[in-house]
């Protein structure tokens, strides 16, 4: 079977509808496309999910015994695993708590807990929390008095940066500090004090902290979607996005949603990513919605652009997320100037960029000798890559191609462009 109809598969075991008589019109899988969609499922971080949703939603799907057994050992797997998770993310913000500093906890705790039926349903990642940008050198403080080891040197806000990432004292989990929700070089006025405004009360973890209002957290993981990851996170995104809508239904302000819309710039992402839940795995958007915001220079090979990314099966190497967007615009490039210009921006970073990535302070004298260092790092990362292209290697031809598709794609949901089909853009009513 093709990988098309497995992802169908996939999407199948996600809806509320599968199908034609609990599946029975689909193309019945091979042993070898079971062990495929298990894989495929392991690497959207979707598996206890696609369990529960299989055991309550779709108990008539033809799931062979053995394929059931793996979803479940998944499914006990991430529920032992959250248990731990969650036993650092409720010392962290008890710290802050105890010392006053306000926090929002981002994205998975608060869905794990509070919008997903239970907490082991929803796969966790790093702890990502919000504080504000006075807080930091507090914030940091109190990280490295209970063990966490920076990933960085030196911790210095910049006009490149929105986060610092600490490893927790056993270095198998990461705790993310941001201080606004997108880098720098994203044209969005994101109103991160608007966001503090709205955020909500909410127990995680048995801690009393903040959490998004309902509206900033569905703006919040469209942007994740698109914007910073390029769509390469898979499904999960997408599976969140249809829990929010779903636990929020009654009291999601749309209005609201409109409104931040129009005054942060974003209807591209936003449009994009709602289209696709909508599309992959049922989610609820509100009639008229998607009409209302689709923008005037929509085109339908964005979304496949976009699918391409959220069902891409090669393996990269280095660290696929780095391919949104520096490296993909490198490799997207066309002519080999454009490729040296961006090579070179690249090497001679700001200096306190370099001063976050190197033992030694901006302002220092050193740190002319660190762009050497820079040169040989970017060299030992990218060097091999960048021979195999010269020499027109096959598979850096396909990385080249991709950087070109994933460089179109950003640059339509960063550009303004006509307003929305209804000739007003979105309506703030």
């Amino acid at each position: 079977m093709n990988h098309a109809q497995i992802d169908e598969w996939l999407l199948n075991g996600l809806r509320a509808s599968p199908g034609p008589a609990g599946g029975g019109g689909m193309t019945p899988l091979s042993e070898a496309d079971w062990e495929e969609l298990v894989q495929q499922s392991d690497r959207h971080r979707i598996t206890p999910y696609l369990y529960h949703h299989l055991r309550t939603v779709h108990p008539d799907l033809p799931t062979p015994p053995d394929i059931v057994g793996k979803l479940r050992q998944g499914h006990l797997d991430n529920a032992a695993r959250n248990l731990r998770l969650y036993g650092h993310l409720g010392k962290i913000l008890q710290l802050l708590r105890d010392n006053g500093v306000p926090a929002i906890a981002l994205k998975g705790a608060y869905l794990a807990e509070q919008v997903y039926a239970h907490r082991a349903l929803r796969y966790l990642g790093d702890l990502d929390l919000l504080v504000r940008k006075d807080d930091l050198e507090k914030v940091d403080a109190l990280l490295l008095g209970m063990g966490c080891r920076p990933t960085i040197p030196n911790r210095i806000v910049g006009p490149d940066n929105n986060e610092f990432v600490y490893e927790m004292p056993r270095r198998d989990l990461c705790v993310e500090i941001h201080w606004r929700i997108l880098p720098p070089q994203f044209p969005f006025p994101i109103d991160t004090e608007g966001q503090w405004n709205r955020a909500r009360p909410a127990v995680l973890a048995g801690v009393e902290t903040l959490v998004f209002c309902p509206e900033d957290l569905l703006l919040h993981l469209c942007l994740h979607a698109g914007c910073t990851h390029g769509f390469e996170p898979g499904l999960r995104l997408f599976c969140d996005i249809r829990e929010i809508l779903r636990h929020h239904e009654a009291d999601m302000d749309w209005g609201l949603v409109r409104r931040l819309i129009q005054e942060w710039g974003i209807g591209k992402s936003v449009y994009l990513t709602l289209k696709l839940a909508q599309e992959l795995v049922g989610a609820r958007v509100p009639g008229g919605f998607l009409e209302e915001l689709r923008p005037g220079d929509f085109d339908e090979r964005y979304v496949a652009l976009a699918k391409d990314q959220v069902f891409a099966r090669k393996v990269r190497t280095g660290q696929p997320l780095s391919m949104w967007p520096a490296v993909a615009q490198f490799w997207g490039a066309t002519r080999l100037r454009d490729k040296v210009k961006l090579f070179w921006k690249g090497l001679f970073l700001p200096r306190e960029s370099m001063a976050r990535l190197y033992p030694v302070p901006a302002d220092s004298w050193k740190m002319n000798f660190y762009y050497a260092v820079r040169l040989r790092d970017l060299l030992r990362t990218y060097g091999r890559d960048a021979w195999r292209w010269l020499r027109r290697d096959k598979d850096m031809q396909a990385v080249a191609q991709e950087g070109r598709d994933l460089t179109a794609l950003k640059d339509w949901l960063m550009s303004s462009g006509p307003a929305a089909g209804s000739g007003e853009g979105v309506r703030a009513g």
